[in-house]
């Protein structure tokens, strides 16, 4: 048994959960609540997939759930500062070998990512589930307000430009991404390409 405390597992999550729509800056249009959630429910659709284990989809729930926790402060090295704002929350219910493998994933998720084991590479790939999805320009619209309030682009041809830099050095990692995301995320590339062309033409 993983869990000391199966009845704190879903409790903690509800908190987190709350603690985030409280504390998440509201300029935060893509690294929202909305964003977290569906990180978890991407989650599920691993877990189901591969049908992990009960003890580490616990572990990759609460890590989807905490992974972008550090925003509460700031966008810099937000990973690093979310799994030491979520140590205190989790130590009452997890062993510190369990709080690793959940660092170990949040870690996993940063740009440029490297996963390092097979649930790390879940939670990478279920981060950026969006890339190969029929909703991507609807959730890329957000980041893309995200930046534009950060100073990260500054116009549209900057944050096309970044779009397709991005997706072309982004790899999935998991067979079930490759099977079911690399499609869509190779079309959407060919897109944003011509749109390029378009532009400068």
């Amino acid at each position: 048994m993983l869990l000391r405390n199966k009845n704190s597992y879903p409790n903690i999550c509800f908190e987190i959960i709350e603690q985030l729509k409280e504390k998440l800056p509201k300029y935060l249009s893509y690294h929202s609540i909305d964003h977290i959630i569906d990180v978890a429910n991407v989650c599920n659709d691993y877990i189901e997939y591969y049908d992990l284990p009960e003890e580490m989809a616990k572990l990759l729930r609460i890590a989807a759930i905490c992974h972008d926790y550090g925003f509460t402060e700031s966008p810099l090295d937000h990973e690093e500062r979310g799994i030491m704002a979520i140590h205190d929350l989790l130590t009452p219910i997890l062993t510190k070998d369990e709080i690793e493998i959940i660092n170990g994933m949040i870690r996993a998720t940063k740009v440029p990512q490297k996963p390092k084991t097979f649930y790390e590479e879940i939670l990478a790939d279920a981060d950026l589930d969006y890339l190969g999805r029929k909703d991507y320009d609807e959730i890329s619209a957000k980041l893309f307000k995200e930046y534009l309030h950060l100073g990260i682009v500054s116009d549209n041809v900057q944050w096309l430009d970044l779009q397709i830099r991005f997706l072309e050095n982004h790899k999935f990692h998991t067979d079930f991404a490759k099977n079911n995301r690399e499609k869509l995320k190779s079309k959407k590339i060919k897109q944003l390409k011509s749109l390029k062309l378009a532009a400068n033409n």
